[in-house]
């Protein structure tokens, strides 16, 4: 599973084109504001894997604390990914191992601020009004991938605030990643130490930085 293109996803829906039609476009300007990389964001979500070939669906949660200037922390199962915008950990308490890499060194198309301007810039979203308050985003390629590995995507966002409930992303093997964003808060001060990582008494560090 690569890092960002699942959980940052919901961050980028500004990129999203979609057909004029009256109403919709205060609901994307509501998911700017909230998600347009100035405020803080706060989140808690279950995610849940639906294995086509297996047949077999995984379910786990996950936090999600974003601040500006590209520093972050997710925790997702037993994973964690933490930035403070110049060092980059990421732990897998399974393995026991903690990688550390400069920032600078990761993956640009899997960073909020990459992400926001180029993943969803090559789609056209439709939108559809959905009789509870919310609407439905969808893209589909027809069976087409694009580079980032998904041939499907569905967002549903409460119309009123422009939160986003739930990500639905389809990969090229048919493999369904949900997201369901159970609590979202915006502007909440975060902790001194929450875009820092301690590596835990007993586990592996490898320091992939250079000397």
């Amino acid at each position: 599973m690569r890092f960002g293109a699942v959980v940052f996803l919901s961050l980028v829906i500004l990129a999203v084109s979609v057909p004029a039609r009256a109403g919709e476009a205060d609901v994307l300007a509501s998911i700017q504001r909230n998600y347009g990389g100035v405020r803080a964001v706060n989140a808690t979500f279950d995610h849940s894997i639906y294995w086509s070939v297996r047949e077999r669906e995984e379910k786990r949660s996950g936090e999600l604390v974003i601040a500006p200037g590209d520093r972050f922390r997710v925790t997702l199962g037993r994973e964690v990914f933490v930035s403070d915008g110049t060092t980059f950990w990421q732990y897998n308490e399974r393995n026991s191992q903690v990688v550390v890499r400069n920032f600078s060194d990761i993956d640009a198309a899997t960073v909020p601020s990459a992400l926001l301007s180029s993943f969803l810039s090559s789609r056209t979203f439709q939108a559809e009004p959905q009789r509870n308050g919310t609407v439905n985003f969808s893209w589909s390629g027809d069976g087409a991938v694009i580079g980032d590995g998904y041939k499907r995507i569905d967002v549903n966002v409460n119309r009123s605030s422009g939160i986003i409930n739930t990500l639905r992303l389809t990969d090229a093997n048919d493999n369904i990643h949900t997201y369901t964003f159970k609590r979202t808060e915006f502007d909440r001060p975060a902790r001194n130490d929450v875009f820092q990582f301690r590596a835990p008494r007993g586990v592996e560090v490898l320091d992939m930085r250079d000397e």
